[in-house]
């Protein structure tokens, strides 16, 4: 019966090589879909996976196997090819100096033309150099990704941009082992990036999250989550004591090809982005005394709405009104 059913999936899902140019600069990904990717019917999900140093594509699709979780669930998964097997993250050790940022948003592009994707659910993860470009992408190109997972990759803080500018809330999360004798799971990094533990920092203080959960999943296995009343957003770290550079299988008591479909499916970019005016509290397509009159009775009755919340601190006050006054003046 297993064998059917492997066969069965295996007939109803479709890979393919596919070739752009970003900048005169030919580049490649394989992407693998279920059949009805372009039903009329819906669209579906895309997970970006990408390889770590010296991999590639190919071997990605093998050593993570997430195709076999992704498509049951129609998902779409691509495996993007970085030019010298590598990522451009700002890295001494890195020998790409290519703009993969560009990449990655000209094959989104390409990607939603050719097929029937979900444009508010694209979602990126990585393995080591690839987590290090997915914490660059969640810096760089959280426009068109909602979430992101980085596993054994660090998250490379550079001069170029203090990543503090997305305008939107970042969910992460995070898998990685303590022994892991590449990336350093406790700090100093050997390349300058922040580790694990300066991640959960560096984000938790971006995203405002003030919870922090500890969960046993076994002996050698915790779940931090960090997160916050007010949202869904949530910094995972899965720490695997004794884990040393790998992508973690069942061995381990968990996925981790599983946990990151699960973790994104929790997210729509819509969730974060929002394409309602600024200040458009009542959603009229105008500012006007109607926004101020609403945002001074949300004050009044101690209630909170994200789009009142001008200066995202998390709470509806008279720096809010001041701040929507100047919006409608200006």
């Amino acid at each position: 019966m297993i064998r059917l059913l492997a066969i069965l999936f295996f007939s109803f899902s479709f890979s393919q090589w596919s070739y752009i140019d970003v900048d005169g600069v030919l580049r490649s990904y394989y992407i693998s879909y279920p059949s009805d990717i372009n039903s009329d019917d819906n669209s579906i999900p895309l997970i970006i996976n990408m390889h770590g140093f010296g991999g590639n594509a190919a071997s990605q699709v093998s050593y993570t196997q997430m195709n076999q979780y992704a498509h049951p669930q129609n998902i779409a998964v691509v495996y993007p090819q970085g030019l010298n097997n590598s990522w451009n993250v700002y890295t001494y050790w890195d020998n790409n100096w290519y703009d993969d940022v560009a990449f990655m948003s000209a094959m989104i592009d390409q990607i939603a033309i050719d097929f029937n994707i979900d444009l508010d659910r694209i979602y990126a993860c990585g393995m080591s150099n690839g987590g290090y470009m997915t914490y660059r992408l969640a810096c760089d190109l959280s426009d068109k990704i909602a979430a992101f997972g980085s596993v054994t990759g660090n998250f490379m803080l550079t001069s170029i941009g203090d990543c503090t500018s997305q305008d939107r809330e970042v969910p992460i999360i995070h898998f990685h082992g303590t022994s892991d004798q590449v990336v350093n799971y406790y700090p100093p990094s050997f390349d300058g990036a922040l580790t694990i533990g300066e991640s959960i920092d560096f984000w938790t203080s971006y995203n405002n999250l003030t919870s922090e959960n500890v969960e046993s999943i076994s002996n050698n296995v915790e779940v931090y989550t960090y997160s916050k009343e007010s949202s869904e957003t949530k910094f995972v770290h899965y720490k695997v004591t004794s884990g040393g550079h790998v992508w973690f299988g069942n061995s381990w008591g968990f996925n981790t090809s599983e946990e990151l479909i699960n973790f994104f499916m929790q997210y729509q970019l819509s969730d974060f982005i929002n394409n309602q005016l600024e200040g458009d509290i009542n959603g009229d397509d105008s500012i006007n005394i109607q926004d101020i009159i609403l945002t001074i009775n949300l004050i009044f009755n101690n209630q909170y709405d994200a789009l009142a919340d001008l200066n995202l601190d998390e709470t509806i006050d008279v720096l809010d009104v001041v701040q929507l006054v100047d919006i409608i003046l200006n």
